[in-house]
């Protein structure tokens, strides 16, 4: 495969925008959250459970999300599941207003100890104890316990339940029923498979395509509008941040120190330069886009000690990029995808620390089927990230061109087209522009979430020029 330098006349996507129509987005209803609640307990995995108990806080928040549409904002809160019944939510004391306007049908109870320290309690909480009797815990109860993660055991050597719930909630739960039968049923959500997370209906796709399209245009803008001179927090203001909730931090690094932090946070310095390493992302719930690269306007600003970063990094790591998304088709075993990077560029070779490319969803990272011995295939209804980065030892440094996607088969993308035909657009739009500009085979079941999908600069300060397959 051959990869060339290609002059852009002009960049519709970001230049020219489908507008967003946001009559076309459907909130969720309870009917949308039962239905899922529904889908939770006709797992097979879910058979022998009595309770489903789900722990979220400020950073966690989204399984307890995913079947209330709570979200929590800086306290704790607790979601209990049972049978046919509708769920209860414990919250803190600022949780109570919030929970106030949820579309899903639950019943809130107050649980002091998720407010914040120091705030009063009236004695209007009961203890953990009495709260959990209250709703069905008893002796023999098969408890599912569902936290952030589920866990290899060969790495802990630990007898019983490995859960990162707080202790203080383990403890009350083993006070109450057998150790034995309290489970880490963190996998019914996030599970490569059968995770229900990784089966995403219309209304999910049109909300991620939402953020994905206003991530990358806020990157566009990024980049169009950094000048030399400017320090990262100056530069970050052009990211366009509307105030909708994100899923990571940004990141806006100038600097191969700043860059191969990896996850920084901008700073006050340093300030930006021709030939400096950059890197500028950020994520909204559904879709993250990042970019890193030189801040260069040509040949001429690459450093002499890096002279050979496009046509040995960032060539062959486009030419990779390429490949994963023509690979990217309903059926597809992950682990080929594995195999395809580790055969064209090399994990170790490029460095390539991480999977190479991960599933997502309102949490940017869920889980990842791109393994070595992965025995998950590719299917509609998944959500991924095109993560990579390839780090090719000093002096290159780094480079990274990741976007999200959704793997859709026809009858989930005329779903998608029937009730938000704007959205679908700007779809259509971004698939003609990979297969037309970039001349990336790009199956018809992936949609990308992105305006900058499988756009590579390498010239960072110049967003005319692309890397692209040649015809």
């Amino acid at each position: 495969m051959k990869i060339i330098e290609k002059k852009l006349k002009e960049f519709p996507l970001c230049e020219a925008p489908i507008d967003y129509a946001y009559e076309e987005f459907i909130e969720f209803t309870e009917e949308d959250y039962k239905k899922r609640r529904d889908k939770l307990w006709k797992l097979e995995q879910a058979k022998g459970y009595d309770l489903i108990i789900i722990y979220g806080d400020r950073e966690h928040f989204s399984n307890i999300c995913y079947f209330t549409g709570y979200d929590p904002r800086w306290e704790e809160s607790l979601l209990i599941l049972k049978r046919n019944e509708k769920p209860i939510l414990l919250v803190g004391n600022e949780g109570i207003g919030y929970s106030k306007i949820l579309q899903a049908e639950i019943e809130t109870e107050m649980y002091q100890n998720f407010s914040l320290m120091g705030q009063p309690n009236d004695q209007r909480s009961k203890t953990l104890t009495e709260i959990f009797r209250c709703h069905g815990v008893e002796k023999e109860t098969r408890i599912g316990l569902i936290g952030w993660k589920y866990y290899d055991g060969e790495l802990l050597k630990l007898k019983g339940l490995v859960s990162d719930v707080p202790y203080y909630i383990v403890k009350c739960l083993e006070d109450m029923v057998s150790v034995h039968n309290i489970f880490n049923a963190t996998d019914l959500l996030s599970d490569c498979e059968y995770g229900l997370k990784h089966s995403l209906e219309a209304k999910e796709i049109v909300q991620f395509d939402l953020a994905g399209t206003k991530v990358s245009r806020g990157v566009y803008h990024f980049l169009k509008e950094a000048k030399e001179g400017m320090r990262e927090t100056e530069a970050a203001e052009f990211l366009q941040l509307d105030g909708e909730p994100l899923n990571m931090h940004p990141n806006i690094n100038f600097g191969d120190e700043h860059v191969k932090a990896g996850i920084n946070s901008p700073k006050f310095e340093p300030t930006l330069k021709y030939g400096m390493l950059l890197s500028v992302g950020y994520g909204m719930r559904g879709s993250l886009v990042h970019r890193c690269g030189i801040y260069a306007r040509g040949e001429e600003d690459i450093p002499n000690i890096k002279e050979n970063y496009i046509e040995k990094l960032l060539k062959p790591y486009f030419a990779c990029v390429a490949t994963w998304y023509e690979m990217m088709k309903i059926g597809m075993p992950c682990k080929e995808i594995y195999q395809m990077v580790d055969e064209l560029l090399g994990m170790e070779k490029f460095n390539i620390s991480l999977n190479p490319g991960h599933l997502t969803h309102t949490d940017e990272w869920t889980n990842s089927p791109f393994t070595k011995d992965s025995k998950v295939n590719i299917r509609s209804g998944m959500a991924f990230q095109c993560d990579y980065t390839v780090t090719f030892n000093e002096p290159y440094m780094s480079a990274h061109v990741e976007d999200g996607l959704v793997v859709a088969d026809e009858k989930l993308r005329n779903e998608i087209k029937a009730i938000a035909p704007t959205c679908y657009k700007r779809l259509l739009a971004r698939q003609k522009f990979i297969r037309e500009v970039l001349n990336i085979n790009l199956p018809e079941e992936v949609l990308p979430l992105s305006d900058l999908s499988c756009v590579c600069y390498p010239y960072m300060a110049d967003t005319s020029v692309v890397l692209a397959k040649e015809e």
